[in-house]
């Protein structure tokens, strides 16, 4: 019975430690939404994109990348559609994130293409302890 119980108590640890190692390796998402100067232009829209497309192709650090636009989905009161660009990218952790923020290709894409944008608000989440 000793046996039984030690050897539960072992899978219990490691269960315990390998679910501790796997939630280090959640990854830091960084979400960001623009809001375009003039969003109904064609050249602004495809300048910003081409930048931001830029950023995600050739950005060291990132796990992954993704741009997307306000989808067509039912209006509803907690629903915020007034953004032009949804963007997000994923780091392994605060450190990349940090990296990311110096990086030759992000400020590459800020200099290229901030002054398409009038408003810019990000939101940086990472995993719960």
């Amino acid at each position: 019975m000793r046996s039984f119980l030690l050897l539960l108590l072992i899978i219990s640890s490691l269960t315990t430690i390998q679910a501790q190692d796997e939630k280090e390796k959640e990854p830091l998402v960084h979400s960001v939404l623009f809001w375009l100067k003039n969003p109904k232009s064609k050249s602004d829209r495809f300048a910003f994109e081409a930048a931001i497309q830029k950023l995600i192709a050739n950005n060291p650090q990132k796990i992954s990348g993704y741009l997307g636009k306000p989808a067509n989905t039912e209006a509803r009161g907690e629903v915020d559609p007034s953004f032009t660009y949804f963007y997000q990218m994923t780091f392994a952790d605060a450190a990349a994130e940090a990296a990311y923020q110096i990086d030759p290709t992000h400020l590459a894409f800020v200099a290229e293409a901030e002054h398409l944008w009038e408003k810019v608000i990000v939101y940086d989440a990472a995993p719960i302890e």
